[in-house]
């Protein structure tokens, strides 16, 4: 088995080289005059199993350099490819919302199961996206991770999830700490005013982990975490799978009063505290 990485996942590509004791194959990645992306496997290839990691970070050029790297890698005599993708791109348009939309991931389901044998992801933001692939899809769960690192953080924690959707993260962060756990809920007091507050708990005098997949703007959690200070939470570390952290998200979150923001290497970025490496490995 060889290891490819793609741009996007090069420093996780050679974490799971190292432990997979195998060596990270060496690839060049460029652009054309035009833009066009241009991808060539410089190691010689004598293996016909192959695992291809990159993330897509950079979204469409993710996805084309993700599409010529398989594909090079046919030409060269491989014949099984696992696509380790560990923030799947498109996964979020998972239905039509609206007549003639295109179901993104379902369409580039299509692709991915056209040119891999197996695609690995990490917290896919739904769990019925694998009904769109005809190979197997697999998923990795961060979750634990995160509560493990901030496990020494926090005294006589709460785990929050930022709503209802994400309470089984919340749930499972929570048997890490072996803390009580619960969902932001938000409540309108009048046209102007809303309230958001745990659906049960009182953070009063507590420490706070707040758990979701993704914080992309940060503005929804940033208001939470403003109002949860206002309601005597203590220390608030804000904990996500895959940071996006798009604009001033972070500086959003550490103004609303976050002690500390962490995230995994799904999505490289300077929050990136967690490496999900082992998870990519055993799911193999």
């Amino acid at each position: 088995m060889i290891v490819v990485s793609g741009s996007q996942s090069q420093n996780l590509a050679f974490k799971v080289s190292n432990l997979l004791d195998t060596k990270l194959t060496r690839v060049e990645y460029k652009r054309f005059p035009d833009n066009e992306i241009y991808v060539r496997i410089v190691d010689e290839i004598n293996d016909n199993e192959a695992v291809v990691i990159n993330t897509q970070k950079n979204q469409n050029d993710a996805i084309i350099e993700t599409i010529l790297l398989c594909d090079a890698l046919r030409d060269e005599g491989v014949e099984k490819i696992t696509l380790v993708v560990p923030y799947l791109a498109y996964a979020r348009q998972d239905k039509k919302f609206n007549p003639g939309e295109a179901v993104s991931i379902k369409a580039l389901a299509k692709i991915y199961s056209n040119i891999t044998d197996k695609l690995i992801t990490i917290n896919p933001h739904e769990i019925h996206i694998k009904d769109f692939f005809t190979i197997p899809f697999v998923y990795g769960d961060a979750i634990p991770k995160l509560a493990e690192y901030v496990k020494d953080k926090l005294d006589n924690p709460i785990v929050l999830a930022p709503d209802k959707g994400a309470l089984e993260f919340a749930k499972t962060a929570s048997k890490v700490l072996n803390a009580e756990y619960d969902y932001l809920e938000k409540t309108r007091l009048s046209p102007t005013e809303i309230q958001i507050a745990p659906k049960t708990l009182d953070v009063n005098n507590r420490d706070v982990l707040i758990i979701d997949d993704i914080i992309s703007t940060g503005g929804t959690m940033a208001t939470a975490v403003k109002l949860l200070k206002e309601q005597g939470a203590k220390k608030i570390i804000s904990a996500c799978v895959h940071p996006l952290l798009i604009g001033d998200a972070l500086n959003k979150l550490y103004s609303a009063g976050v002690e500390e923001v962490v995230g995994t290497d799904t999505y490289l970025s300077e929050v990136s505290k967690v490496s999900v490496a082992d998870i990519i490995v055993n799911l193999l």
